[in-house]
């Protein structure tokens, strides 16, 4: 792959909110899925479940279980022809004790490790993402089965977008990037 074409990746990969009324193949979700579990994880405790969701019945029920108490706010997720539910794991001993030594809890980060890896092969097989993180957990747990003891800390809705690709606003380099001191 020449470099190109992975920022080519970077930029047109954005968050679409109006999906095309047609499944995503079971194949093209299968591929998205495979290839993101290729993220890396600290001490590879691989800290997540995903609870796939295509079927157009229980795609309804995600989309009313994310929108529920939420004012209506991602009305939209009733459209995606599928969502996958971010599951947080708890890690391995070695990764918690590691957390305790080093004051950080490496699960968020190893997560959105994760969900990057997600939206950028979704996007390489050109297949839209949404990453919601205001969603209704308990809901979400109790409508599909995920233990009490889990988390759904996102949900990634998935379909063919028909929004034109926009132009990102980001911060200046110069804002950001600071070379060998702040």
């Amino acid at each position: 792959m020449k470099a190109e074409d992975l920022y080519a990746l970077y930029r047109e990969r954005q968050s679409d909110r109006k999906f095309a009324d047609r499944p995503v193949p079971q194949d093209v979700l299968e591929r998205i899925l495979h290839n993101a579990m290729l993220a890396p994880s600290a001490t590879n405790q691989q800290p997540w479940s995903i609870v796939a969701v295509s079927e157009p019945e229980a795609v309804q029920r995600v989309g009313q279980a994310v929108i529920k108490g939420v004012t209506n706010m991602n009305k939209f997720a009733l459209e995606a022809p599928a969502h996958l539910l971010i599951v947080a794991e708890r890690g391995r001993w070695i990764a918690r004790m590691g957390s305790r030594v080093m004051g950080v809890d490496y699960r968020p980060i190893d997560l959105g490790i994760l969900v990057a890896h997600i939206v950028l092969a979704a996007q390489a097989e050109g297949v839209g993402s949404c990453i919601l993180g205001w969603i209704n957990d308990s809901a979400l747990r109790k409508e599909f089965g995920i233990p009490s003891n889990r988390q759904v800390v996102l949900d990634i809705l998935l379909g063919y977008s028909e929004q034109p690709t926009r132009e990102k606003k980001r911060k200046r380099p110069d804002e950001v990037i600071h070379w060998n001191q702040w």
